[in-house]
């Protein structure tokens, strides 16, 4: 196989120079990033596909052949935007919090070559807990609607996704999707997976404009599917995931990480607008990452997305922690 910058090995199976090698590595794990269960569909103010998870390194592939990968993640928040920006005041109480594993597989097709791009498909399966602690006011009173649940989040599959490689830029153009095997009950106050479906199409680029140096984004645009048992229509989503960073070494690398999302339809129940408005998501997000290589086939990424400028959903704090499973 030629070499293609670091993102692909050369025919005699070695690798690039160091920095191309930990390049590849980080660019990886963050591309195959799977994060943690959002507690709640677009209904409560989140949404299916994990936001924040792909901000770097994401406009790179992994080496022909198959590849395995595991996350773990981490949210929090004890604040939930009503559609100013303001506090919800229909909440007494609001404390989330979930953890989040999974394991993702991808599979670099030998030899195969779609308009000179390389292509791959992935699959994911995350499995969560989530703990809600909520009260809702009402005329006589809090009424408690705190719930906890352990399971399965919804499968995440991406059929192709297309590769380009030059000297500086890398490209991705995919596809993928969730599908509605999550555990989900309707009259359970709180869910790990959704009860409906998502497909969405994304485009993603990785710059090098310096020797250590790399800037990273990814839009994804998606729509979903009508929840059958609650008749409520969440909105299409837009997502915008980026990174940039240095690498001190050929080993270590750090920088900032972050995303911004945006509700772009109304949600509907029943056919009509909810709360009159329509409900749309926003939401805003920044920290550090770091990233170390310990072996040529293990690097560990942490990464920490504290979130601002929310409406109507949770506005809190999400830790990644994400590597590749060396064998």
């Amino acid at each position: 196989m030629k070499q293609k910058n670091g993102a692909q090995i050369c025919s005699a199976g070695s690798w690039l120079k160091p920095l191309a090698l930990h390049r590849w590595k980080a660019g990886v794990l963050a591309t195959m990033a799977m994060g943690a269960v959002d507690a709640l569909a677009t209904e409560g103010g989140g949404n299916s596909n994990p936001v924040g998870v792909e901000t770097n390194y994401n406009g790179m592939m992994p080496p022909e052949g198959l590849h395995t990968f595991a996350y773990y993640a981490h949210y929090t928040a004890d604040r939930f935007k009503d559609n100013n920006g303001d506090d919800n005041r229909k909440f007494t109480r609001f404390k989330l919090e979930s953890n989040g594993m999974a394991l993702r597989v991808s599979y670099v097709w030998p030899g195969v070559r779609v308009f000179g791009a390389t292509v791959e498909t992935r699959l994911a399966q995350p499995v969560g807990h989530v703990d809600l602690k909520q009260a809702i006011a009402t005329p006589s009173g809090p009424l408690d609607r705190s719930g906890g649940k352990t399971g399965l989040a919804d499968f995440s599959f991406s059929p192709i996704i297309l590769g380009w490689h030059s000297s500086t830029y890398h490209y991705t153009l995919g596809l993928e999707g969730h599908l509605k095997d999550g555990s989900y009950k309707v009259s359970d106050r709180v869910n790990t997976g959704r009860n409906y479906y998502q497909a969405g199409a994304f485009y993603a680029l990785t710059w090098f404009p310096a020797e250590s140096v790399d800037i990273n984004a990814k839009l994804r645009y998606a729509s979903n599917t009508r929840n059958k048992d609650t008749n409520y229509q969440s909105g299409d989503e837009a997502t915008l995931e980026f990174s940039a960073g240095y690498h001190v070494t050929p080993s270590l690398a750090s920088g900032v990480n972050g995303y911004i999302y945006r509700q772009t339809t109304d949600d509907t129940l029943n056919g009509l607008a909810v709360n009159g408005n329509g409900n749309r998501g926003r939401v805003n997000a920044l920290g550090p990452y770091i990233s170390y290589s310990f072996t040529p086939k293990m690097t560990l990424i942490v990464k920490l997305q504290s979130e601002f400028g929310a409406r109507n959903r949770p506005e809190g704090t999400r830790f990644w922690g994400q590597t590749r499973i060396p064998f």
